[in-house]
Formats: structure tokens, sequence, C-alpha cells
């Protein structure tokens, strides 16, 4: 029986936050599925000192990588699927390339402006002084991801950004917010013709007045807060939409492309009310718990949980 090494983010149960934890929900949903394709399943958290002695005396068929944090950082996972490659052993999802092209927002960001792809007007400290162009702006993490550090607080003066973005240091930065809609758009191999999923939409039910719309940290990780319960995701849409889903759509095959994108990966956007699209964030490693968007966009393409892995499997490993 060959064997399939899951490796996941080492993290402490004691002292976890919910999304650390939700990648041990990951892990075990993928090992179950790999034992029932024919596996010997081995779970392992991942550690950069002895990963590749691991590997080695395991010996796998090919790994299959939830490795979110990397010594504490998420703008360090890139470190995984540098291991992996150093080990010679076949491994999902993105390469290392793409790992650092997205780990960054603000790189990811000049990416896409260098693309031409429409991205929220952004500032750090350093450019402040450029000016706020009478926009309202968020303030968030550059490097850490599942929405840590996003509040939903709006800043409109240079002075009040000034002051928050001292506060929560070199890391944070700030970004427009755009008033509209919300779209998250799942993405699967094969490499070089992916296969957009179907696209979901976030509508925000029940919502206090001038409270900005976001997916904040409450909504996707405290099932029992108000953010949570009336944050909805629908896949179902008026035909008058059906030219903005064709662009979505189109701009996730843009950014598959430049991103240098593997296996399965996540494109967050924002929509204006003018329609206009801008991409929040480009999601290397997007969460496939059981519950999570991208499992919901693969179970509207009609696809059983089986069938994803083994596609995903099939795309970064060559292994059929």
């Amino acid at each position: 029986m060959e064997k399939a090494l899951v490796y996941h983010t080492d993290i402490d149960p004691k002292t976890a936050t919910p999304d650390d934890l939700d990648v041990l929900d990951q892990s075990r949903f993928v090992s179950e599925i790999l034992s029932r394709l024919g596996y010997d399943t081995i779970q392992r958290p991942f550690t950069t000192e002895r990963a590749i002695n691991e590997i080695k005396r395991i010996n796998p068929l090919f790994v299959f990588n939830l490795v979110e944090v990397v010594d504490g950082k998420e703008s360090s996972n890139y470190l995984a699927p540098e291991i992996f490659e150093q080990a010679k052993v076949p491994y999902t999802g993105c390469t290392k390339t793409a790992f650092v092209k997205t780990a960054d927002k603000l790189s990811a960001k000049r990416i896409l402006t260098a693309a031409r792809i429409n991205t929220p007007y952004f500032l750090s400290l350093e450019n402040l002084s450029s000016g706020l162009q009478g926009k309202s702006f968020l303030v968030k993490s550059a490097i850490d991801h599942a929405s840590k550090g996003l509040e939903a607080t709006l800043y409109t003066t240079e002075n009040s950004l000034r002051k928050v973005l001292q506060s929560k240091g070199a890391d944070f930065f700030a970004e427009e917010y755009i008033e509209g809609r919300e779209f998250n758009v799942s993405v699967i191999g094969p490499e070089q013709k992916p296969m957009v999923l179907p696209v979901a939409e976030m509508q925000f039910q029940n919502w206090k007045p001038g409270k900005p719309k976001i997916v904040g940290y409450d909504a996707k990780w405290d099932s029992e807060c108000h953010e949570s319960k009336n944050t909805v995701r629908t896949f179902d849409f008026h035909l008058e939409d059906k030219d903005l889903i064709q662009n979505l759509e189109q701009i996730c095959r843009t950014c598959w492309n430049i991103f240098d994108l593997r296996g399965y990966a996540r494109v967050d956007f924002r929509v204006s009310e003018q329609r206009v699209p801008y991409v929040l964030e480009i999601n290397a490693n997007p969460c496939i718990s059981p519950d999570a968007g991208f499992i919901a966009a693969t179970e509207r393409a009609g696809m059983s949980h089986e069938q994803v892995i083994i596609k995903i499997i099939q795309d970064s490993c060559n292994i059929n």
C-alpha cells in the first residue's frame, strides 16, 4: 500500500485559536478521504527541523500540504514546498513561487496592478502623504490571513490612519473600503486549464446601518456571533448578473496564471455599486475543511469529496 503523508501546521491545541484548530479539521478530513482511496495515510505537524529526515524515513508517494504557518509566521509558509522540493517528493497545491507571490498582500497588489487588474487603493505609513482622496479605509494585516487583525472600523483622515498604523506596526496597511458586494471564487486544476468553480457571494443580512459589510474574523470563526449568523453564502444569481459572473471567472483565470497557482486556490472580490470587480486577496492555500467555502463550491459543481482530492493530487503530483 502506497503511503500518503499529510502535513499540517504545527500547533498546540491547548493555546490554538479557532483558525489554527481548523487546520486539524482539514487534516482529518483529507486523511479520511485518502484512506478511503486506498492510501496508508500518515498525519504529521510540519517543522523545518525534522521534515526532510521524516520524509526520507516515511518515503511517501506524495505529501498533501496543509501547512499554513511555519515557525509561527504565515509569511513563511513557502518554506514547506521549498523543503518538499529539496526532499524530491511530489506535493499537492501551490509551489514555493506562488506562496511567495501571494504571502504579502501589498506585493500581491502590486502584481495585480501591473497586470491591470483592479484592486482597492491602498496606503502604508510610508506613503500616507499620497492622500486619502476622499476614500474610507480599513486597516488590514499584510501577512496574516483568516481575517486576523481586520476590524470593522472605517478611517477617513490621514491623522487617524497614521495613529492606528503606528500602533499596529509595520505589517499593517490601509485598504480602501469598497461599498458593494463580496464574492469568493474557488479554482481547481488542471494547471494549464484550471476549472473555475461556481461563484459564491457572501450576503450580509440584518446588518446594522453604517456597519462596514466585511467578513471579519468573528464572521469566519465564531458561529454564535451576529456577523457569522448573518453572513450567508449563495450560489444563486439573477440573469442580470451573468456578465459580472463571467468577468469574475475570467479574472480568476488570469490570477491563476500571473500568480503561478496550482492544485487549488481562491480569489476574493469586492464588486462596487458600479459593478466594478476589485480583487481583495489571492489565497494559494484555501481552507478545505468539510464546511469551507471551497468544498461548498465543489459540491455545487457536482463533485464528490473523493473526486476533489483525486483531482488535486493528479494536478499537483501527476499521480493517477
